[in-house]
């Protein structure tokens, strides 16, 4: 196996101490969110949600 460079190391690990949630993380919170955000809103044409990919999931 080659070795790894220096810049690959650190970002390796900081990448593992990222505590940010990424959208896909935050499942069911998010599209709630958007949902009310929605229902809300006064026009004529809403904009639906797409269902969730199936190889996502949600459980934490």
């Amino acid at each position: 196996m080659a070795t790894q460079k220096r810049w690959m190391t650190t970002l390796m690990t900081e990448a593992e101490a990222c505590t940010t949630q990424m959208p896909w993380e935050r499942g069911l919170r998010r599209q709630a969110m958007i949902s009310r955000r929605l229902e809300g809103e006064e026009r004529k044409v809403k904009v639906t949600l797409p269902p969730m990919p199936s190889g996502i999931s949600l459980a934490g």
